[in-house]
Order: structure tokens, then C-alpha cells, then sequence
């Protein structure tokens, strides 16, 4: 072996090469395979909890139903009129149970709904017991179970009608006070359908042989499985687990091939625990697969990689085999003869590779420079997605509507201006926006800063008809006025005036923003002109030190940096000022024409 490596110099850079080359492919293949056989896991991980929190969704509106039903059952006059009379009355008992009937009549995952007299009138379930058998009562229980009954909570007991007597449910049980003089009359019972819960179970969708247990605060199975083991201890089927504390995440347990992966998530409020269950035979079937793959893939590549080195060895070894035979097979008197030049030579290929690097370079620079700007747009999205719209719109509006239902219209005003607010501000990330929209939201800040200092404020705007169709840069106008009251009308005290104009001058819009607050000195006035024109406070600098005197320097930067990067070549913010006398900010940016929606798409 060795004599005949010795013997070529193209067969020892073969051997070397395809030697040196083997071992990476063969690590690659195994990092490879390792790797994906952990994304393959981790991926059913994340999957399985995805899942536990969808499920915890579902639950939850079942629960929040359940409740708010209680809630609502508990100040029914019918109940209470039933549960106070001293005497049985059949007629409003049946019409409490078709009432029920009707409340529960399209959801299925209500299994009945109970009402137990504490004394001894027949209780009320919109599901009748079987023959003529009595319903107990609240009367009927023992005192630690009336002492349980007190207070509000979610119990899986077994149920005491129907075919199955070992069957459990779970219940929420919550006394029934009188709306008249506050003392315990009965007690309200309300049980899920247990086959509703593990079929929501069953229908999560978790990975091959998985699936999901919904345990109660004592750690017993409520529902999930086949049902045989409902009601026991989650240790009977998994010894030696113990979920005390656990909020949630993941774990390991069993040896062998009983090893699984259990999911746990706390659901908030009721104390229940969903337990998420994957065996590790799901990993290992499609890590079999990854490992053909990945043997398959090695050993294509090793062939190729073999091929291409054997091929690029001849091609560089084949000039210098020229060459050894010529001098070998030559004669030493004779002249020896010009070898031809076949191939591009070191120094054309390196001013290739470099002019190649240049135009690489200069894109990458365009490139960084765009990824700034984005990334100035990008803090306001950010803030922006902090907050999901919808629910706080909703929420909003129940604040607004409550406000109006008590009378508080001071409140609802202010509500109603802030929901404006919001809902301008938290438009998807929108840019644009017509000069009318710009104004109303800057009026809806003033509402709300109106309600917070009344009779100290007194802003006027004066708004040119011919540019509210206009299109400008949104949140323009807010920041400005916010400085003006915050830096010059409160701190001069008193009663301020603050004065919005917006104008049309050719295809320009001219905003001024002015106040007859504190003003400025002309020190601080030439600070606040320095703050503007740098992009950046510097990191020693205190940010009040930064600001100024008068403020509110980072507000006017923010306004005065997207003026500038929306609109290149605008000189951004004009800012003059009289200590004592005033301020006023004014901008001059392009108008163009356009609609509401075709602002939005800008």
C-alpha cells in the first residue's frame, strides 16, 4: 500500500484528500441526524403544549360560562322567590325547570344544573332523576359537606342520579344568598359533561399514541383516557409523579420502553392541571426515518465528493505529469520548448474575487442603511403590538357604556376620547393618514387631557378646508400639543391657550403648534435646538440634562427624526420661543391627495 502511494503524487493527494473529507461528511451526517431527531422532539414538545393551551381555552369559556350561569341563576327572582317561600310551590318549581332547560338548551358541556333548598322543599335540576326518586337537598348533607358549600368552588364528586352511580362529575358549588337579607337559602350546583370534557380531550390532536389528562387540585383524573380510572390519583397510573407546584413545562418519566415525555400546564383560576402524555416510541419511529434519510444522504455525498476530488486532483496534477514526462523523456542538448498556458493565472483570478467583494460590500451597505430606517419605523410597531386592539377597544367600550349607565359622563367622555385615541394610534402599524383623520385624533387627546385639567386648558383649531383630504405622516400633531401643555401652559399655571392651524400653501401643508405658556430662555431654547439635530442623546447625558429645562426634548426628536427619514430634505421642526410669553413649533411637509383607505396602504 504504501510502495504504491509512493509511487504517484496524484494518488497521495487522492488518498489524503478523500481521507481528510470522509470524516467531516461523517460528523456532518451525525450532527445532522442528532440535531433533527431534537427538533423532531422539540417540535412535538412545543406542538403538545400549543395544544394544552388551546384545550386551556376551551376549558376556560367552559368554566367563565358556568360561572357567569351561576351568577346569573343566584339573583333570578324566580329562585329566590322559590327557595324563600316557607312552603313548596310546584307551579314555580316547573317553570324554574323549563327556564333551566331552555338556559342550557345548546350547550352540551352542561350536565345539570341543580338548586338544593336548605330546608326541606324539593330541590330543582333541569335533568329529572329516574322513577319518582326524591332529589336531595341542602338539608340532606352532612355538616362538613354544608360547611363546604359555602363558599365557591369546583368539586369532582360522584354522582348520586343516573344509570352510573360510580360515575364522577365535575361540579361547581356555590351557595344561593337571598338578595333580601344576605343569609344562605340554598345551594347552586352546576356539573360539565364529563363526555364533552374527553371528547375535547381526545380530539386535541396530540402526536401518534399521545394524549391528554385533565386533573383536578388534588391531582385526580377528571377527564381523558378510557374513562376506567376517573376520580383516582394521577399516581395510581404514573407512580412516583408528583405534580405539587408544578405550573408547567416539561419532564421525563419511566425507563426503557415505557420512557415518556409528560407536558404539565396550571390552568389559571380553577387550579386544574392538563397532563400531556408522549411516549418515546413516537420519537424513536421517526428518528428511524431520519437516520435512512441522513445514511443515504452521507453516503451520496461521500460518492460525490469522492468523484469531484479524484476529478480536480487529475486536473491540477495533469500539467505537472506533462511536465515529468517532457523531462524525462527529453533530451538534454536540445532547447527546451514553451509549455502552453491553459488557465487563468493567479492575478486575474484575485482582481476578479476583489471586484466580486466590492459590489458584495457596497450592497451590503445599502443593504444596513435601509435596515436602519425599518428599524426607526419598527420601535412604534413594537410599542404598538404590546397591546392586543380588540380586547382593549372591548374593554374600553364596557368601561365607556358602565360610565353612562352610572351617570358619569365626565368619565364616559374621557373613555369614549381615549378609545379614539387608541384606536387611531393602534391601527396595525399604519404610517399614513389624511390630515382630517391627524386632526381628529389630535382633538381626542385634548378631550382627554380637558377631563384631566378642567378649566386650564383652552385649545382652538383652525383647520384650511382645502387640505383635510390630504395625506400626511401619522402622529404628528399629538406629540406637539402634549409638549406645549405639559412644558408651557401647567407649568406657568393658570388658564392656557394652545392654538392648532394647519394650512394649505401650494402642495405644502404648514402646521403650527403654539402656546402662551412658560416659554424658554434663549439658553434653553439653543439646547433644545442642539437635542433636535443630533440622533442620539449621548450616554453619559441625563436624560432631564438632555431635555432641557423646559422638556419634553425626546417627544419633539421622535417627531423631528420621522419628519426627516419620511420626508427627505425636510429641515423637521422649527422651534421658537419667548420666556414668559410662549412657544411655538411649526413643520412644513408635502401634500399629497388621497383617500382615507389609500392612506392606510401606505
Amino acid at each position: 500500500m504504501k510502495t504504491w502511494l509512493g509511487r504517484s503524487l496524484q494518488r497521495k493527494l487522492a488518498f489524503m484528500l478523500i481521507v481528510s473529507m470522509m470524516g467531516p461528511v461523517v460528523l456532518l451526517g451525525y450532527f445532522s441526524y442528532h440535531t433533527a431527531s431534537t427538533v423532531s422532539e422539540e417540535k412535538a414538545k412545543i406542538t403538545g403544549m400549543n395544544i394544552l393551551h388551546q384545550l386551556d381555552t376551551q376549558f376556560q369559556l367552559m368554566i367563565k360560562d358556568a360561572e357567569n350561569m351561576s351568577v346569573f341563576l343566584i339573583g333570578d327572582n324566580d329562585v329566590q322567590r322559590y327557595l324563600s317561600a316557607p312552603q313548596r310551590n310546584v307551579v314555580l318549581r316547573t317553570s324554574i325547570i323549563v327556564f333551566l332547560t331552555n338556559l342550557v338548551f345548546s350547550k352540551d358541556y352542561i350536565a345539570n344544573i341543580r338548586i338544593l333548598p336548605n330546608d326541606d322543599k324539593e330541590a330543582i335540576s333541569y335533568v329529572q332523576p329516574p322513577g319518582n326518586a326524591r332529589l336531595p337537598s341542602a338539608a340532606d348533607d352532612s355538616a362538613d359537606a354544608a360547611a363546604d358549600r359555602e363558599n365557591k368552588r369546583w368539586i369532582l364528586e360522584r354522582q348520586t342520579t343516573g344509570s352510573d352511580s360510580r360515575a364522577h362529575a365535575v361540579t361547581l358549588i356555590r351557595p344561593i344568598r337571598s338578595t333580601n337579607h344576605y343569609t344562605t337559602i340554598g345551594t347552586l350546583e352546576i356539573s360539565l359533561n364529563q363526555e364533552v370534557l374527553t371528547a375535547n380531550l381526545r380530539q386535541s390532536g396530540m402526536e401518534g399514541d399521545g394524549y391528554v389528562l385533565l386533573l383536578d387540585e388534588q391531582g385526580r383524573i377528571i377527564a381523558g383516557g378510557d374513562g376506567s380510572d376517573l376520580g383516582e390519583p394521577i399516581g395510581r397510573r404514573f407512580p412516583g409523579l408528583d405534580l405539587a407546584g408544578a405550573s408547567g413545562g416539561f419532564r421525563n418519566y419511566g425507563t426503557g420502553s415505557g420512557k415518556m415525555t409528560l407536558m404539565t400546564y396550571r390552568m389559571p383560576g380553577v387550579g386544574w392541571t392538563l397532563l400531556g402524555v408522549i411516549p418515546f416510541k413516537q420519537y424513536s419511529s421517526e428518528n428511524q426515518h431520519l437516520l435512512r434519510l441522513t445514511a443515504v444522504a452521507v453516503i451520496f455525498e461521500a460518492v460525490i465528493l469522492a468523484g469531484m476530488i479524484l476529478f480536480l486532483i487529475a486536473r491540477i496534477t495533469r500539467p505537472l505529469h506533462r511536465l515529468a514526462l517532457f523531462l524525462k523523456n527529453g533530451n538534454p542538448e536540445e532547447e527546451l520548448p514553451a509549455l502552453p498556458v491553459q488557465t487563468v493565472d493567479e492575478v486575474g483570478q484575485l482582481m476578479m474575487s476583489y471586484n466580486r467583494l466590492s459590489g458584495r460590500i457596497r450592497r451590503l451597505t445599502e443593504r444596513v442603511k435601509q435596515d436602519e430606517a425599518r428599524k426607526k419605523e419598527a420601535d412604534l410597531q413594537a410599542l404598538q403590538a404590546q397591546i392586543h386592539p380588540h380586547f382593549l377597544y372591548n374593554t374600553l367600550s364596557s368601561v365607556h357604556w358602565t360610565a353612562l349607565a352610572n351617570h358619569q359622563e365626565g368619565i364616559a367622555r374621557m373613555v369614549g376620547a381615549l378609545s379614539e385615541f387608541l384606536r387611531f394610534s393602534l391601527n396595525d402599524g399604519e404610517e399614513f393618514c389624511t390630515v382630517r383623520q391627524e386632526a381628529a385624533h389630535a382633538r381626542s387627546y385634548v378631550q382627554i387631557q380637558a377631563e384631566r385639567y378642567p378649566g386650564e386648558l383652552e385649545v382652538r383649531f383652525e383647520i384650511d378646508p382645502d387640505c383635510e383630504s390630504g395625506v400626511m405622516l401619522k402622529l404628528l400633531l399629538q406629540p406637539l400639543i402634549e409638549n406645549a401643555i405639559r412644558h408651557g401652559v401647567l407649568p406657568k399655571g393658570g388658564r392656557g391657550a394652545i392654538e392648532v392651524v394647519l394650512t394649505r400653501d401650494g402642495d405644502q401643508l404648514q402646521a403650527i403648534v403654539q402656546d402662551n405658556g412658560a416659554g424658554m430662555s434663549e439658553t434653553a431654547l439653543e439646547r433644545l435646538k442642539g437635542l433636535l439635530e443630533r440622533e442620539a442623546p449621548e450616554r453619559s447625558e441625563q436624560p432631564a440634562a438632555a431635555a432641557g429645562r423646559r422638556g419634553g426634548g425626546y417627544g419633539l426628536r421622535n417627531v423631528n427624526s420621522r419628519l426627516k427619514l419620511h420626508y427627505p430634505g425636510n429641515p423637521g421642526l422649527r422651534t421658537e420661543s419667548r420666556e414668559g410669553l410662549g412657544t411655538r413649533i411649526s413643520f412644513a411637509i408635502p401634500l399629497k391627495e388621497g383617500t382615507e383607505d389609500e392612506a392606510a396602504d401606505r
